[in-house]
């Protein structure tokens, strides 16, 4: 981080291989993947997968950048962070949550609420998330409180339901007091609520839908865009 703050590795550029780092260190290729992935959860760097990372920040503070071109990176991104199991309920869906989700009134869910945090290193927690599943999908509840894998993935592995469409919304709001408590911030803080509805095709019913409440200052959106010929 220091050397990216001194310009030996500036913005767009590429960092060195993971054998390079090992050699200019002197450390394990462990060690330097899980120094990339706090590059990453700083939002200095944006990895892509067999691409090696490019630093996008010279400043490097405690933030989530998501960088996101694929719905396989978007599955996969819950793994860079550290997610803390909080509570889960069966719930039958009144008229203010279907309207919510676009369900029918008393379709039987199960509510999950989680929070995460930008690292396994304790940094301070940057989005509490809620999950809702159907509720004969009620057994990933069990893998979400004991392996750091995303739901998604929880799902697919479980019951071979894939999702092959993903639905992302992005609105600002502000923290209530409840929240603040969670996300250790101030009531009315700024706040961004990301919305993301899994489904296995564009015109099925979303299996899961999750909802985070992100802190505003610790969260970036990265999108990336390429002309088709």
């Amino acid at each position: 981080m220091e050397e990216i703050r001194k310009g030996r590795h500036r913005i767009g550029d590429m960092l060195p291989t993971e054998t390079e780092l090992m050699r200019a260190y002197g450390v394990s290729r462990h060690t330097v993947r899980m120094a990339v992935q706090d590059l990453r959860t700083r939002g200095a760097v944006a990895s892509r997968q067999g691409q090696g990372s490019t630093v996008v920040s010279a400043t490097g503070q405690a933030r989530l950048a998501e960088t996101i071109q694929s719905i396989e990176d978007l599955i996969a991104f819950g793994q860079e962070t550290q997610r803390s199991f909080l509570s889960s309920r069966v719930v039958d869906a009144d008229v203010a949550l279907a309207e919510e989700l676009d369900c029918r009134i008393g379709r039987r869910l199960v509510e999950v609420l989680m929070l995460r945090k930008a690292s396994a290193t304790g940094d301070r927690p940057i989005a509490l998330v809620t999950l809702y599943l159907d509720f004969v999908l009620e057994h990933v509840v069990e893998d979400l409180s004991q392996v750091q894998k995303s739901a998604a993935e929880i799902i697919e592995g479980r019951f071979g339901i894939k999702a092959e469409s993903v639905v992302q919304s992005i609105e600002a709001a502000l923290l209530t007091d409840a929240q603040a408590a969670q996300l250790q911030a101030r009531p009315g803080d700024p706040a961004l609520i990301i919305r993301r509805d899994y489904s296995t095709s564009p015109e099925a019913d979303p299996f899961l839908v999750a909802r985070s409440i992100c802190r505003a200052d610790a969260f970036k959106v990265v999108s990336r865009f390429s002309c088709l010929s």
